[in-house]
């Protein structure tokens, strides 16, 4: 297995560049934002360096330990795609953000921002579940402090709650990696994939549901995300892309490499240890996340909480794909994983701009394409593409989600009329929202100027969706095989770290 030690500046740079910050905050707190942009750009064109030129997979070995004996940082094909997706939405938000960070103190803002990136991109390389809790920790810490950023006393109250949850699931979390510690003597997800057998059944389906229930919490899923209404909703618009575009992507992954990777078996379906079937209980919350979710976005009036309740249910979506166990499953999971986190990201930028010369209610949307035609058509293609129409991104990750369901069979069945079912919820308040936004008068008929740093951005996100709607290549070969990795653990990620370990 090759290593490729400059590969630890994907996760060095953007945490050293933001305590570096406030330096630069000295001088101006204009040059604060434009570091972030210059950072995050090194991000993007490295790691999108590190995919077109198939640099993956290899290992970052630190202090030239190998594993398991040492830390090391893992970039699969899985890794490397995610790591592409959050620098490109971190960058896009990062352009944003040269227009609406004036709020408050800006240079922290910047800091918070690069530490909240840099610990998601930690989270998605790490290869100890340890350091995994030790990221969870840095993305948590500046993501409380990013949700209550802004004028608006709502924020703090969204904040305080996300803080309480996530503590609480950050301790389960470490207990779990206590259990399997104790167990196994060793941190390294690679080793404890490959021994996992060798544990007690009791401690081994404890420390599960232990690991699932602190991670279900990053990633959305009921009933641990009581934090994500109010937390979306109080922060201001950019932060709630950062967290709907970044943050959840990873929780997802940290949750299914640890469901399909350590507890995983090799073959078609996974992940059934004993009486422990870890795949069987991600359904089941993802369903109840799907259903929970897209009925609560379906009775807002707010615009903001009803994003925040569809983004709960697009992380349903995703959990339930993974669920079903097999390359397909988990293809059509990485695939609705990208393209919710580009929609949602410019949903929540579109409502932004809009929210600056209005209301946030979804009847504040009432003829916006004659107030302005661009955020109009990229609201809808956003929407279009969540929907999963054709020609959208979304359709072929949906596509992709119920053929697998149906492949797999029995009671997966049911899972794919959850999702015929929320497309059918979604079509009707986005499509009531569209509606507004196309055929209604607005009742002041004053023109909103978008201005060029949050148009890029916007553009941009608008732009790849359609092409990945209409190309689905761009993501689609490299998602099929980051599948495999997840599927075929011991030859897909075990082995690439180790590759003189046995399984047992």
């Amino acid at each position: 297995m090759k290593t490729y030690n400059f590969a630890a500046l994907l996760v060095g740079v953007p945490l050293l560049m933001a305590f570096s910050i406030p330096l630069f905050g000295f001088i101006s707190k204009q040059l604060a934002k434009w570091i972030t942009v210059l950072t995050l750009t090194f991000e993007f064109l490295f790691s999108l360096y590190i995919l077109l030129w198939h640099v993956y997979p290899f290992n970052v070995i630190m202090g030239n330990w190998v594993p398991p004996f040492g830390e090391n940082l893992y970039i699969g094909s899985l890794a490397t795609i995610l790591i592409v997706v959050i620098s490109f939405v971190g960058l896009m938000i990062s352009i944003y953000n040269l227009w609406s960070a004036k709020y408050g103190d800006v240079v922290h803002f910047a800091l918070l921002f690069l530490m909240f990136v840099g610990g998601s991109i930690g989270l998605i390389s790490t290869g100890d579940i340890f350091n995994v809790f030790i990221f969870m920790e840095i993305t948590g810490i500046s993501s409380y402090a990013l949700a209550a950023y802004g004028p608006e006393r709502r924020a703090l109250g969204g904040a305080f709650k996300y803080l309480v949850i996530s503590s609480i699931g950050s301790t389960l979390y470490l207990f779990g990696v206590l259990l399997i510690y104790t167990q196994l003597g060793t941190l390294n997800i690679a080793e404890i994939a490959a021994r996992i057998s060798q544990t007690t059944p009791g401690l081994l389906t404890f420390a599960g549901i232990l690991l699932v229930a602190g991670l279900a919490v990053e990633a959305e899923l009921f009933p641990f995300n009581g934090w994500v209404p109010d937390t979306y909703t109080g922060a201001i618009n950019p932060v709630s892309a950062t967290l709907s575009g970044i943050g959840s992507v990873g929780g997802v992954y940290v949750l299914i490499r640890i469901v399909m990777t350590v507890f995983g078996k090799n073959g078609n379906f996974v992940s059934t240890y004993g009486n422990l079937d870890l795949m069987t209980l991600i359904a089941i919350l993802g369903t109840a996340t799907v259903v929970i979710g897209e009925l609560s976005a379906l009775v807002q009036t707010n615009i903001k909480k009803m994003l925040a309740y569809s983004s709960m249910a697009q992380m349903g979506l995703v959990a339930m794909a993974f669920s079903i166990g097999s390359r397909l499953g988990a293809y059509a999971g990485i695939f609705q994983l990208i393209n919710h986190s580009i929609a949602k990201a410019m949903l929540f930028l579109i409502l932004g701009v809009i929210v600056s010369f209005g209301g946030e209610r979804v009847e504040d949307m009432k003829g916006l394409w004659y107030k302005s035609p661009f955020l109009a058509v990229t609201f809808t293609i956003g929407a279009l593409s969540l929907l999963g129409l054709p020609l959208f991104g979304g359709f072929w990750s949906k596509f992709a989600l119920v053929d697998a369901s149906f492949q797999r069979g029995g009671w997966y069945d049911f899972i794919m009329a959850i999702v015929l079912f929320a497309s059918v919820v979604e079509a009707f308040y986005y499509l009531k929202v569209v509606g507004y936004i196309f055929t209604s008068k607005p009742a002041v008929s004053e023109k909103i100027k978008v201005e060029i740093s949050p148009a890029i951005p916007i553009a941009a996100f608008a732009i790849l969706i359609i092409a990945i709607g209409i190309f689905p290549q761009i993501v689609s070969g490299i998602s099929y095989s980051a599948a495999h990795e997840l599927t075929d653990k011991m030859s897909g990620y075990v082995l690439n770290v180790i590759p003189t370990i046995v399984g047992h």
